[in-house]
């Protein structure tokens, strides 16, 4: 039997941090050269790296020591810092709240009127990273902001936050080592303040400097500063450019078009899907929108027939010309659109041939629709790299070209092919043939994983709280439990509207279920795991998927949560239901302790980690899918989503925890559940981490998790002996 302190320490070897370095090759991120399909890719050895180059066309590989070797020499173009190049070579940067024309040693300015807190291309103060930002010393360039495509011309906007209320949050140990505690602030429009004031919108000319306004009052360019040049479109001769205009929690979207020269818009295509309409299911991925000016022609998701379909619009009759795409899937990224062949290659999920409908599909079809092809048939999860909003790419890309997984051509790509239980095999295929397999470029070596301890999940489904709908999930059993007749269960639970959580890959891969590194530790310590998504999460039809909004009589899709641990227990059990715990991070944290409190008599423990409690202290417009874009803000229904109204119910143990200065759940959410369970005498453990933001949790806050769930779900002490590494 392992002591406590073992158990610590092997959960230690598998912390987060730690998982990456025990896998070789997890990944492929090719570098296309620009010589056809060509590519090259790093490859991990036992001791050392090594370069790979790949002629797709011909078949063959080449592996080397060096790039040299290889015959390539990278190059790249140095983009001066906080400047946004546009195709023509000329950029623009931002200086005193103004546009400012970069034409190598010269500078020109472009506007004239930009002023504090009312700045041409700068990023609104509520993006919820200005501390990590000014930490890094960021020179960003203009946001919003992106060029047509002869570079002359540029859409830019400008955040309205003259006449917003300054937030401030206090740093008590700042990094300079200052004995003075630090004041960060930033301005934002909190959901009890009213809607914020809209931006302004502008159409410039760089050669003469001349520039229209476009009206934007209505939220029209509401994603163009995160989506950038992802969110905007223009005609061959730049005259028109086009946009999706769409508020999250409406039942509206409309295709824009707007003239460059006079500033007017008009409505080209309209859909209008009561009671909600989604560009992407998925909220942090881009909106499947795609204008094709010179054809007239756009396309649309829609999941008007209760699946989520891409259909084609004609863009001056504003009339559904076709669908697209076909069967029982859901759409999720699009990653090559060939304009000459008139095909779009996507990636999307399905369960009509009995699999995972989370698992990512890649198929080809024609935009007259009837010529659908899968070119991944195998069952498992095909990992291909989306195109990501321009705006991490600006502030985080480094100056290297975004990671593709299709060639230029669109003819090759690169599949990461895995389960949650099978590591991936890494394939070159051949789209035009079917998605043929070129060759096997890598086999993930997992074999140190194995070694030090991992235990691989099991995947499954069972039925919802109706007793009908299939829910898909990840159970892990630990190899060396306290008590293999009663293991206790941690659930790891985000239950958000904006993507999906329980993983359906392998550990380890890109942006895919990031909670599942967390899995290990929690089996090493002796615990069952699981992670689940339930009605109302994306990846599903029409009806799965918008269970949640405006269900004011539900619990929003929580107690299928507790209908599946119920109901593994029966299929496992030794599962001790009498011993559930729940952590979760962010939304997460939100609904881990929702969790706790509308179900006392099933969950014991609970970790609330960076949760936002109290719906008034988030920024304007937060919580619209979940209400729609008209609501009361002084209704029961509104006021409900908080956790601080559920105080009373609390019956476990619930540690709140939070970062000193995170931004996105601000410490006050953490206070204000705090206070409400003080206010009616329960008790509760609050830790808050100083220096911490949102989005760093390093080993110490993991030990205080690891803590929390061994008292309360083994009646044990921690073991003093253990001390988490630092970071």
């Amino acid at each position: 039997m392992l002591t406590m302190l073992e158990r610590y320490r092997h959960a230690a070897a598998l912390a987060p941090g730690k998982l990456t370095s025990l896998m070789r090759n997890r990944r492929v991120d090719p570098v296309w050269t620009g010589d056809g399909d060509d590519f090259w890719y790093r490859r991990e050895t036992h001791g050392d790296e090594q370069f790979v180059r790949v002629d797709p066309g011909a078949g063959t590989r080449r592996t080397a020591g060096s790039l040299a070797e290889l015959g390539i020499h990278s190059e790249s173009t140095v983009v001066p810092p906080g400047v946004l190049l546009g195709p023509d070579g000329r950029g623009l940067r931002r200086r005193d709240h103004n546009l400012w024309l970069v034409d190598g040693e010269r500078e020109t300015q472009i506007t004239f009127d930009g002023e504090p807190d009312f700045a041409w291309g700068a990023l609104s103060a509520d993006n919820n990273m200005v501390v990590p930002f000014r930490r890094m010393g960021l020179d960003l360039p203009p946001v919003g902001t992106v060029h047509s495509p002869s570079g002359r011309r540029v859409i830019t906007m400008r955040p309205d936050e003259r006449r917003m209320a300054t937030k401030h949050m206090v740093e008590n140990l700042p990094p300079s080592g200052a004995a003075r505690p630090q004041v960060h602030e930033w301005k934002v429009q909190l959901e009890d303040e009213g809607a914020p004031p809209p931006p302004e919108c502008r159409v410039i000319d760089l050669d003469t400097g001349k520039w229209v306004s476009v009206d934007a009052g209505d939220g029209l360019v509401s994603q163009l500063m995160v989506n950038g040049s992802s969110e905007i479109t223009w005609s061959a001769d730049e005259a028109h450019l086009y946009l999706l205009h769409h508020r999250q929690g409406g039942s509206r979207a409309a295709i824009v078009e707007i003239d460059a020269a006079t500033g007017e818009r008009r409505d080209a295509v309209v859909l209008d899907e009561g009671p909600l309409y989604e560009p992407n299911q998925f909220l942090y991925n881009l909106p499947l929108v795609r204008v094709l000016p010179d054809s007239g022609e756009a396309l649309l998701f829609s999941q008007g027939d209760g699946w989520g379909h891409l259909y084609l619009h004609d863009l001056t009759t504003g009339e559904r010309k076709n669908r697209i795409t076909d069967g029982d899937i859901v759409v999720r990224d699009i990653l090559h659109l060939d304009t000459e062949r008139r095909e779009i290659t996507y990636l999307a999920g399905t369960s009509s041939d009995g699999g995972n409908p989370y698992w990512r599909r890649l198929y080809r079809v024609g935009l007259d629709g009837g010529t659908q092809r899968l070119l991944t048939p195998e069952p498992a999860d095909h990992d291909l790299v989306a195109p990501e909003p321009q705006f991490f790419h600006l502030v985080f890309g480094q100056g290297k070209p975004p990671v593709q997984s299709i060639s230029p051509s669109g003819r090759f790509f690169i599949d990461h092919q895995s389960t949650v239980s099978d590591p991936p095999v890494i394939l070159l295929r051949d789209a035009e043939n079917d998605g043929r397999i070129v060759f096997e470029l890598e086999r993930t070596d997992v074999g140190p994983l194995l070694d030090a301890g991992y235990v691989v999940p099991q995947a499954f489904c069972v039925k919802a709280d109706d007793g009908v709908t299939d829910l898909w999930g990840v159970l892990s059993l630990p190899r060396h439990p306290f008590d293999a007749r009663s293991i206790p269960i941690i659930e790891d639970v985000y239950a958000g509207y904006q993507t999906t959580h329980s993983p359906h890959a392998f550990v380890g891969g890109s942006k895919m279920a990031a909670r599942q590194i967390h899995l290990p530790a929690y089996n090493a310590l002796g615990f069952a795991t699981v992670m689940l998504d339930a009605r109302g999460t994306p990846g599903r039809d029409r009806t799965f998927r918008q269970w949640t909004f405006q269900h004011f009589h539900t619990g929003r899709g929580l107690e299928d949560h507790v209908t599946a641990i119920t109901a593994l227990a029966d299929e496992h059990p030794q599962l001790d239901l009498s011993r559930v715990g729940v952590v979760g991070h962010s939304y997460g944290g939100y609904n881990a302790a929702r969790m706790i409190l509308m179900f006392p008599d099933f969950y014991r423990a609970a970790v609330s980690s960076a949760g936002v409690h109290d719906p008034r202290k988030m920024p304007f417009g937060r919580w619209d899918w979940h209400l729609g874009g008209e609501v009361d803000r002084e209704s029961d229904a509104y006021l409900g989503l908080g956790n601080v109204q559920l105080a009373d119910r609390l019956v476990g143990d619930l540690l709140i925890m939070c970062g000193e200065i995170d931004e996105n759940a601000t410490v006050d959410h953490s206070y204000a559940l705090a206070d409400a369970l003080i206010r009616v005498g329960k008790r509760f453990d609050f830790k808050i981490r100083p220096g911490v933001d949102h989005y760093r949790m390093g080993p110490y806050q993991s030990m205080n998790i690891w803590d929390h769930f061994v008292r309360s779900l083994y009646d044990e002490k921690p073991p003093r002996d253990f001390v988490p590494e630092q970071g």
